[in-house]
């Protein structure tokens, strides 16, 4: 039985790495080829690229599949809205796997935020300079439009390819701006970052207990630097165990079987 997995990251690689495992056919489909190779580095089938509606319901339609999985990033939000429209429209089952969210407590350092905005309007308050976006290179053109951080210097850490960094170039980030560099990072590698750019405020993205973001949080209550985390989408789904979620797999598959 064949599923496609759309995972680019660590936990969705080890969800596909674990299907594989029972006895699935698995394609994982990642958006940069530097995912698709660490992919293939688990002995998985790959295939990388950007896809739309119709390219992803060329790829359903034509490999037989018996199910999508949808173990993309938390903030993925458009891949997640084009992969159940499609699944919808073909009548096949789409499954969203959610990685575990942090469990941090209340703390005076720590700020949370809906949005880009909001987390604008918190460091202004917060009075930092130097402030240092660990949230991926897809939201800069909305952080650099925030007319309140006009007078702050921006840091970013983003992926070291050549696409991101003219990307960051193109929005007129400087190279001193310019982290480049691959995650996860531990909580040293950080704090030497942070101190080494004498940083006054981070902010960040809640990517859950493999996307680095406890390392972060450690990171800066050790240096007592503000961090301001950014919610995830209020789509995402709740979190379960990977064998919970392979086993709800395997009944909506067999229900699907059963009927057709």
């Amino acid at each position: 039985m064949r599923l496609l997995v759309l995972a680019g990251t660590e936990d969705g690689r080890a969800l596909a790495e674990a299907l594989k495992q029972r006895g699935y056919d698995i394609l994982v489909s990642t958006l940069t080829a530097y995912g698709a190779d660490l992919a293939l580095e688990q002995g998985l089938q790959t295939r990388s690229g950007a896809m739309d509606a119709q390219l992803l319901t060329n790829l359903l339609e034509g490999g037989a599949f018996a199910a999508l999985v949808d173990a993309t990033h938390p903030y993925a939000v458009q891949v997640k809205e084009v992969a159940k429209t499609v699944c919808e429209k073909l009548s096949l089952p789409y499954l969203r796997w959610q990685r575990s969210p942090l469990e941090l407590e209340v703390h005076p350092l720590l700020h949370w935020a809906d949005d880009i905005p909001a987390a604008a309007q918190i460091a202004v308050k917060l009075g930092g300079q130097r402030i240092l976006l660990t949230t991926g290179s897809n939201g800069l053109p909305e952080w650099i439009s925030q007319s309140c951080l006009q007078d702050k210097t921006l840091y970013i850490r983003v992926l070291p390819t050549a696409e991101v960094l003219e990307r960051c170039q193109a929005l007129g980030f400087k190279p001193y701006q310019i982290i480049a560099a691959q995650g996860p990072f531990s909580q040293a590698w950080d704090e030497a970052m942070f101190k080494q750019l004498t940083i006054d405020i981070v902010v960040a993205k809640e990517s859950g207990k493999v996307g680095g973001t406890l390392e972060k949080v450690q990171a800066c209550l050790s240096l007592n630097i503000p961090l301001i985390i950014l919610k995830r989408p209020a789509t995402e789904t709740q979190a379960c165990s990977l064998a919970q979620f392979i086993k709800h797999l395997e009944e909506i598959i067999w229900n699907q079987r059963s009927f057709s």
